[in-house]
């Protein structure tokens, strides 16, 4: 079996990607997660009553006051259920989950935090089982991120990464500035050759990067849950193509390979 780990983007699609030689998938909490793909608690559990694949729950969601009732029954739900994990972003909710005995696989997923070998570590003592690392960082931090920790890692390889999210509805104030009609949710704005989606919802506006496509070098990521993203694909047929190692052109790797650099004002070398 592949170390293959599928978000997706359409209910329809799930039988047939379970079917695939994949490890298993990540599925959205109804009002709980960042994802497009959201479902009820009962279609998850029918699903992980259906399959032997790894069923991850995701309540990806910063937390507030008024949803700590809802992950609550969220998780005695689950608890006893096959649903392997749970990917979180909210520290609340491995703080709810320890509270409740809830025995599963707890990933933590911050996006851009979390980036450092200390931060693993410290989740890791606290009884964090898994990581979703983030994009921020190069192959060789990963690696070194890897080897000195003990906490399980999964990596997105495939799809668009969230570069920024505000509570605010950034789409709708524009469009009401320019006394435009917004006629969808989901607008581009582009840099050169480099496509950025931009996503407005209840919860606020994401803007994403261009597709990110590391097919051509997941060779070096042994021992790592290879992440494929299609919250915001309408096709699964890359899903085959990362399981034949199939090569590819070269596309967009994010910070992959390109080191970040900071520069501190008035330094000597500016």
């Amino acid at each position: 079996m592949n170390n293959i780990i599928v978000v997706l983007n359409k209910k329809e699609d799930i039988v047939e990607v379970l079917k695939k030689d994949i490890k298993g998938i990540i599925i959205g909490a109804k009002g709980l997660s960042t994802y497009n793909l959201e479902l009820e608690i009962e279609d998850i559990i029918n699903i992980s009553n259906s399959t032997d694949k790894k069923i991850i729950i995701a309540m990806n969601r910063m937390i507030h006051n008024r949803d700590i009732d809802k992950v609550k029954d969220v998780l005695k739900m689950i608890k006893n259920t096959n649903i392997s994990s749970i990917l979180f972003y909210d520290v609340g909710i491995l703080k709810l989950a320890k509270e409740m005995d809830i025995n599963k696989e707890l990933i933590i997923g911050q996006e851009h935090l979390n980036a450092s070998i200390n931060s693993n570590n410290f989740y890791y003592r606290n009884g964090v089982n898994s990581t979703y690392i983030t994009s921020d960082i190069t192959y060789d931090e990963l690696l070194d991120i890897k080897r000195n920790t003990k906490l399980d890692m999964y990596y997105t390889v495939y799809g668009n990464l969230q570069i920024f999210y505000s509570r605010r509805k950034l789409l709708s104030s524009y469009f009401e500035y320019i006394k435009r009609d917004m006629t969808d949710n989901t607008y581009y704005i582009y840099d050169n050759d480099k496509k950025y989606t931009i996503v407005e919802n209840e919860y606020g506006t994401i803007i994403y990067s261009p597709v990110v496509n590391l097919i051509n070098h997941i060779s070096q990521l042994n021992d790592i849950n290879l992440v494929i993203d299609l919250s915001l694909q309408d096709g699964i047929d890359i899903i085959d193509k990362f399981i034949n190692k199939e090569e590819m052109e070269e596309g967009y790797l994010g910070f992959y390979n390109t080191k970040t650099t900071y520069k501190v004002k008035g330094d000597k070398n500016d």
